[in-house]
């Protein structure tokens, strides 16, 4: 309460947590987008223009629950969210690392792996940054922490 009497808001998330959750919420969108939805349009188009394609290109990944996981975990500021948020940032690291080496030793050019190698580049830029941030930040969600 406030001197008012009228009830005190809940405190603002830190500039850094926003970001991170928009950041989270824009890969997790783009994810669903490019490995799912994409395909199967590309599926349903090409059914219609009445030719036969090969089979529905799904990139079956679902990263995108742990991702939604941890931006609701940072925005609602939950006790374990930098436990988690550090833990898949390495895992994410580590995992698109691999992917890229053994990419890069044979890369496909083809339309559906681009899209998943501009998907990956965000994926490891984001998860980069949000280690460092949560590294920077250990006692958050502590209040009082920086």
């Amino acid at each position: 309460m406030t001197g008012g009497g009228v009830p005190a808001a809940a405190p603002r998330p830190p500039c850094w947590v926003t970001c991170a959750v928009f950041g989270l919420v824009v890969m997790v969108t783009w994810t669903l987008v490019i490995k799912y939805l994409a395909p199967v349009l590309y599926f349903v188009s090409e059914r219609a223009a009445g030719r036969e394609p090969p089979g529905v290109p799904i990139m079956w990944d679902f990263w995108w629950v742990a991702h939604l996981l941890l931006a609701w975990m940072l925005w609602r500021r939950h006790r374990r969210a930098w436990a988690f948020g550090v833990a898949v940032s390495a895992f994410e690291i580590l995992i698109v690392t691999v992917k890229f080496v053994a990419y890069l030793r044979a890369p496909d050019l083809s339309f559906w792996r681009l899209l998943w190698f501009t998907n990956k580049v965000y994926v490891l830029a984001f998860f980069v940054i949000l280690l460092v941030v949560l590294l920077k930040r250990r006692r958050w969600p502590d209040p009082e922490a920086p």
